[in-house]
Protein backbone atom coordinates (compact mmCIF):
# COMPACT_ATOMS: atom_id res chain seq x y z
CA UNK A 1 0.00 0.00 0.00
CA UNK A 2 2.76 1.68 0.88
CA UNK A 3 4.78 1.48 -2.42
CA UNK A 4 1.62 2.49 -4.46
CA UNK A 5 0.99 5.44 -2.79
CA UNK A 6 4.32 6.42 -3.28
CA UNK A 7 4.21 6.09 -7.16
CA UNK A 8 0.74 7.87 -7.23
CA UNK A 9 3.20 10.74 -5.80
CA UNK A 10 5.58 10.16 -8.33
CA UNK A 11 3.25 9.92 -11.10
CA UNK A 12 1.62 13.04 -10.07
CA UNK A 13 4.68 15.34 -9.72
CA UNK A 14 6.24 14.25 -13.12
CA UNK A 15 2.75 14.90 -14.94
CA UNK A 16 3.04 18.13 -13.00
CA UNK A 17 6.42 18.94 -14.31
CA UNK A 18 5.62 17.62 -17.86
CA UNK A 19 2.31 19.74 -17.97
CA UNK A 20 4.75 22.56 -17.14
CA UNK A 21 7.13 21.49 -19.80
CA UNK A 22 4.34 21.42 -22.11
CA UNK A 23 3.08 25.02 -21.12
CA UNK A 24 6.17 26.89 -21.54
CA UNK A 25 7.11 25.20 -25.28
CA UNK A 26 3.44 26.82 -26.00
CA UNK A 27 4.43 29.99 -24.32
CA UNK A 28 7.89 29.67 -25.97
CA UNK A 29 6.26 28.94 -29.41
CA UNK A 30 4.01 31.77 -29.20
CA UNK A 31 6.55 34.19 -28.36
CA UNK A 32 8.48 33.07 -31.63
CA UNK A 33 5.48 33.97 -34.20
CA UNK A 34 4.85 36.97 -32.44
CA UNK A 35 8.06 38.59 -33.05
CA UNK A 36 8.29 36.63 -36.56
CA UNK A 37 4.76 38.41 -36.79
CA UNK A 38 5.99 41.36 -35.51
CA UNK A 39 9.18 41.66 -37.52
CA UNK A 40 7.56 40.84 -40.94
CA UNK A 41 5.05 43.62 -39.87
CA UNK A 42 7.77 46.20 -39.80
CA UNK A 43 9.28 44.62 -42.94
CA UNK A 44 6.02 44.57 -45.08
CA UNK A 45 6.10 48.51 -44.34
CA UNK A 46 8.97 48.93 -46.57
CA UNK A 47 8.91 46.16 -48.47
CA UNK A 48 11.06 46.69 -51.55
CA UNK A 49 14.04 47.86 -48.79
CA UNK A 50 16.05 44.75 -48.33
CA UNK A 51 19.29 44.01 -49.33
CA UNK A 52 20.73 40.89 -51.20
CA UNK A 53 23.34 38.70 -50.12
CA UNK A 54 26.90 39.82 -49.56
CA UNK A 55 29.90 37.88 -48.89
CA UNK A 56 32.45 38.76 -46.42
CA UNK A 57 36.09 37.86 -47.36
CA UNK A 58 38.56 38.08 -43.95
CA UNK A 59 41.84 39.76 -44.44
CA UNK A 60 44.85 37.71 -44.64
CA UNK A 61 46.91 38.07 -41.77
CA UNK A 62 48.87 41.06 -42.54
CA UNK A 63 47.54 42.72 -44.76
CA UNK A 64 47.03 46.57 -44.87
CA UNK A 65 44.28 47.70 -46.33
CA UNK A 66 42.80 51.11 -47.17
CA UNK A 67 39.58 51.90 -48.61
CA UNK A 68 39.12 54.81 -49.98
CA UNK A 69 35.32 55.95 -49.79
CA UNK A 70 33.49 59.14 -51.84
CA UNK A 71 30.56 60.56 -50.31
CA UNK A 72 27.58 62.87 -51.75
CA UNK A 73 27.91 62.48 -55.59
CA UNK A 74 27.98 61.54 -58.20
CA UNK A 75 29.14 64.79 -60.15
CA UNK A 76 32.05 66.00 -62.77
CA UNK A 77 34.33 65.65 -59.89
CA UNK A 78 33.47 61.71 -59.47
CA UNK A 79 34.87 61.36 -62.89
CA UNK A 80 37.88 62.77 -62.24
CA UNK A 81 38.51 60.43 -59.42
CA UNK A 82 37.31 57.79 -61.47
CA UNK A 83 40.04 59.04 -63.41
CA UNK A 84 42.66 59.09 -60.90
CA UNK A 85 41.75 55.27 -59.56
CA UNK A 86 41.73 53.88 -63.20
CA UNK A 87 45.78 55.27 -63.85
CA UNK A 88 46.60 53.50 -60.48
CA UNK A 89 44.42 50.89 -60.61
CA UNK A 90 42.83 51.02 -57.53
CA UNK A 91 38.82 49.98 -56.45
CA UNK A 92 36.74 52.54 -54.15
CA UNK A 93 33.43 52.62 -52.84
CA UNK A 94 30.99 55.27 -53.66
CA UNK A 95 28.19 56.12 -51.46
CA UNK A 96 25.64 57.99 -53.77
CA UNK A 97 23.05 60.14 -53.14
CA UNK A 98 19.83 60.56 -54.41
CA UNK A 99 18.86 63.53 -55.87
CA UNK A 100 22.58 63.28 -57.40
CA UNK A 101 21.27 60.71 -59.76
CA UNK A 102 19.91 62.86 -63.03
CA UNK A 103 20.96 62.38 -66.24
CA UNK A 104 23.74 65.04 -66.33
CA UNK A 105 25.65 62.59 -63.90
CA UNK A 106 24.62 59.37 -65.94
CA UNK A 107 28.24 58.64 -67.29
CA UNK A 108 29.61 58.91 -63.68
CA UNK A 109 27.54 56.02 -62.48
CA UNK A 110 27.93 54.27 -65.34
CA UNK A 111 31.65 54.30 -65.27
CA UNK A 112 31.67 53.49 -61.36
CA UNK A 113 30.09 50.18 -62.17
CA UNK A 114 31.81 49.44 -65.18
CA UNK A 115 35.40 49.73 -63.99
CA UNK A 116 34.41 48.02 -60.39
CA UNK A 117 34.13 50.48 -57.83
CA UNK A 118 31.47 49.60 -54.97
CA UNK A 119 27.81 51.49 -54.58
CA UNK A 120 26.39 51.70 -51.57
CA UNK A 121 23.38 53.82 -49.87
CA UNK A 122 24.10 57.43 -48.21
CA UNK A 123 20.54 59.00 -49.02
CA UNK A 124 17.95 60.04 -51.48
CA UNK A 125 17.56 63.36 -49.76
CA UNK A 126 20.72 64.42 -48.14
CA UNK A 127 19.06 66.84 -45.50
CA UNK A 128 19.84 65.88 -41.97
CA UNK A 129 16.04 67.18 -40.09
CA UNK A 130 14.70 65.69 -43.36
CA UNK A 131 15.81 62.07 -43.25
CA UNK A 132 16.21 62.39 -39.63
CA UNK A 133 13.12 63.40 -38.82
CA UNK A 134 11.36 59.86 -37.64
CA UNK A 135 12.35 56.08 -38.59
CA UNK A 136 10.17 56.47 -40.98
CA UNK A 137 11.16 58.98 -42.76
CA UNK A 138 14.85 57.43 -42.89
CA UNK A 139 12.95 53.92 -44.25
CA UNK A 140 10.77 55.76 -46.77
CA UNK A 141 14.11 58.12 -48.08
CA UNK A 142 16.57 54.71 -48.11
CA UNK A 143 13.45 52.58 -49.82
CA UNK A 144 13.29 55.00 -52.46
CA UNK A 145 16.51 55.51 -53.29
CA UNK A 146 17.72 51.55 -53.13
CA UNK A 147 14.47 50.82 -55.46
CA UNK A 148 15.91 54.11 -57.67
CA UNK A 149 19.41 52.59 -58.02
CA UNK A 150 17.67 48.86 -58.49
CA UNK A 151 14.92 49.78 -61.10
CA UNK A 152 16.24 52.43 -63.20
CA UNK A 153 20.54 51.84 -62.92
CA UNK A 154 20.13 47.85 -62.51
CA UNK A 155 21.90 48.50 -59.26
CA UNK A 156 21.84 46.37 -56.08
CA UNK A 157 23.62 47.27 -52.95
CA UNK A 158 23.82 45.62 -49.16
CA UNK A 159 26.22 48.57 -47.63
CA UNK A 160 25.06 51.89 -46.88
CA UNK A 161 26.61 54.84 -44.29
CA UNK A 162 24.67 57.17 -42.68
CA UNK A 163 24.85 61.02 -43.61
CA UNK A 164 26.69 62.23 -40.56
CA UNK A 165 27.78 58.73 -39.18
CA UNK A 166 25.82 56.38 -37.45
CA UNK A 167 27.00 58.53 -34.07
CA UNK A 168 25.74 61.79 -35.68
CA UNK A 169 23.58 64.12 -33.17
CA UNK A 170 21.34 64.42 -35.63
CA UNK A 171 20.13 60.95 -34.84
CA UNK A 172 18.95 62.32 -31.32
CA UNK A 173 20.18 58.91 -29.80
CA UNK A 174 18.28 56.65 -32.03
CA UNK A 175 21.40 55.73 -34.22
CA UNK A 176 21.20 52.56 -32.27
CA UNK A 177 17.71 51.70 -33.57
CA UNK A 178 18.04 52.79 -37.03
CA UNK A 179 20.74 50.62 -37.22
CA UNK A 180 19.51 47.41 -35.88
CA UNK A 181 16.44 48.41 -38.38
CA UNK A 182 18.78 48.23 -41.31
CA UNK A 183 20.86 45.10 -40.48
CA UNK A 184 17.26 43.41 -39.85
CA UNK A 185 17.37 44.32 -43.63
CA UNK A 186 20.32 42.67 -44.61
CA UNK A 187 22.35 46.32 -45.08
CA UNK A 188 26.25 46.67 -43.89
CA UNK A 189 26.76 50.03 -42.48
CA UNK A 190 30.03 51.81 -42.91
CA UNK A 191 31.34 54.48 -40.97
CA UNK A 192 34.88 55.69 -41.08
CA UNK A 193 38.22 55.61 -38.96
CA UNK A 194 40.34 58.58 -40.73
CA UNK A 195 38.74 61.28 -42.27
CA UNK A 196 40.01 63.85 -44.67
CA UNK A 197 37.93 66.70 -43.67
CA UNK A 198 37.43 67.89 -47.28
CA UNK A 199 33.70 68.72 -46.55
CA UNK A 200 34.57 70.86 -43.12
CA UNK A 201 35.71 74.44 -43.33
CA UNK A 202 37.58 75.26 -46.05
CA UNK A 203 40.19 72.66 -47.16
CA UNK A 204 42.93 72.57 -48.86
CA UNK A 205 44.84 69.74 -50.66
CA UNK A 206 47.50 69.63 -48.37
CA UNK A 207 45.30 69.90 -45.33
CA UNK A 208 43.20 66.48 -46.93
CA UNK A 209 46.36 64.77 -47.56
CA UNK A 210 47.95 65.48 -44.04
CA UNK A 211 44.61 64.63 -42.15
CA UNK A 212 44.20 61.13 -44.42
CA UNK A 213 47.92 60.56 -44.08
CA UNK A 214 48.32 61.08 -40.12
CA UNK A 215 45.83 58.81 -38.83
CA UNK A 216 45.68 56.31 -41.76
CA UNK A 217 48.91 55.38 -42.18
CA UNK A 218 48.62 54.05 -38.48
CA UNK A 219 45.86 52.23 -39.46
CA UNK A 220 45.97 47.92 -40.81
CA UNK A 221 42.03 48.60 -42.10
CA UNK A 222 42.07 52.17 -43.00
CA UNK A 223 38.50 53.36 -43.76
CA UNK A 224 39.04 56.84 -45.90
CA UNK A 225 36.26 59.42 -45.92
CA UNK A 226 36.16 61.65 -48.74
CA UNK A 227 34.00 63.32 -50.68
CA UNK A 228 32.83 62.97 -54.76
CA UNK A 229 30.84 66.08 -54.53
CA UNK A 230 30.81 69.73 -56.73
CA UNK A 231 32.62 71.39 -53.89
CA UNK A 232 35.45 68.38 -53.82
CA UNK A 233 37.72 70.17 -56.08
CA UNK A 234 40.47 70.07 -53.69
CA UNK A 235 40.20 66.30 -52.74
CA UNK A 236 40.92 65.50 -56.34
CA UNK A 237 44.09 67.18 -56.69
CA UNK A 238 45.08 65.45 -53.02
CA UNK A 239 44.36 62.08 -54.01
CA UNK A 240 46.82 60.85 -56.13
CA UNK A 241 49.53 62.05 -53.25
CA UNK A 242 47.73 60.23 -50.71
CA UNK A 243 47.00 56.85 -53.06
CA UNK A 244 51.09 56.97 -53.54
CA UNK A 245 51.85 57.51 -49.75
CA UNK A 246 49.80 54.50 -49.17
CA UNK A 247 51.27 52.93 -51.89
CA UNK A 248 54.72 53.16 -50.72
CA UNK A 249 53.86 52.08 -47.31
CA UNK A 250 52.76 49.03 -48.40
CA UNK A 251 49.04 49.05 -48.19
CA UNK A 252 46.49 47.07 -51.26
CA UNK A 253 43.28 49.75 -52.22
CA UNK A 254 40.01 47.54 -52.01
CA UNK A 255 36.39 48.48 -52.29
CA UNK A 256 33.86 47.50 -49.21
CA UNK A 257 32.06 45.31 -51.36
CA UNK A 258 33.25 42.31 -49.99
CA UNK A 259 34.76 44.31 -46.58
CA UNK A 260 33.52 43.31 -42.86
CA UNK A 261 31.41 45.88 -42.11
CA UNK A 262 32.26 49.04 -39.27
CA UNK A 263 30.55 51.07 -37.32
CA UNK A 264 31.52 53.74 -34.68
CA UNK A 265 31.95 52.58 -31.06
CA UNK A 266 28.81 54.17 -29.01
CA UNK A 267 31.42 56.11 -27.06
CA UNK A 268 33.17 58.22 -29.99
Amino acid sequence: MVNLKKESVIIMILSFLLCEIIVQIAIDFIEQKRAAFVENEENSQYPKLNAPDRTVIPLQEGTRVCYLTFDDGPSENTGKILDILEKYHIKGTFFVVGEELTEENRTYLERIVEEGHAVGMHANVHVYEQLYASLDSFLSDYEILYEKLKDTWGIETSIFRFPGGSVCNCLGGQGKNYLQEMQKRGFSCFDWNVSGEDAVGTPTAASIKKNVLTKGLECRRAIVLLHDSKMAVKTVEALPEIIESFLEEGFVFQSLENAENYVFPVNR
